[in-house]
């Protein structure tokens, strides 16, 4: 599994006709608690890299990114995403993209009713949410929305995420 993924991060500098540093930034729940009374840590410091195969303009390209940042809970989560996309020209240097983003998390599992944050163990959770990003020149501003969901043993609050970038190829 380490040799696939080292391969899958190492062929992006060939594949990828972008690349961008990741900055995480914040977050914004639809309620301030979680439903065992936690308040959501709304500052999610932490660090990524993005590559995309973007090479026009209202065309479809793929971009990936990976990231390790503070979750809602202030615990380390790691994230692959992979999203398809399509970016438009709002004028000399400036573009924004709309796509979603399918994302696989390896996280605490504070998902789960009736039990407390801290004591949750580490699991992969999954997902999709649509995405949006401006650019300007090497900088970016992209938001994320995860859409709430509940049954009867799971129960999540939807978020918008926003982070940071700078291409640098």
């Amino acid at each position: 599994m380490k040799l696939i993924a080292l391969l899958f991060f190492f062929s992006s500098f060939v594949l990828a006709s972008e690349h961008r540093l990741l900055l995480t930034g914040f977050t914004k729940h639809e309620i301030s608690h979680s439903s065992s009374g936690y308040e959501y840590n709304e500052f999610n410091y932490g660090a990524g890299y993005e590559y995309t195969s973007f090479e026009d303009y209202k065309e479809l390209y793929w971009g990936t990114n990976l990231t390790i940042l503070r979750d809602s809970y202030d615990e380390w989560q790691y994230t692959l995403s992979l999203s398809p996309n399509i970016r438009f020209s709002l004028g000399k240097d400036t573009s924004v993209s709309i796509g979603a983003a399918i994302f696989l998390m390896y996280k605490k599992d504070n998902y789960k009713n009736d039990v407390p944050p801290k004591t949750t163990e580490y699991d992969f959770i999954g997902g999709l949410a649509p995405v949006a990003s401006l650019y300007y020149k090497d900088v970016s501003v992209s938001a994320a929305y995860v859409p709430s969901f509940s049954d009867d043993d799971i129960e999540t609050t939807g978020f918008l995420i926003v982070y940071f970038g700078w291409k640098f190829k």
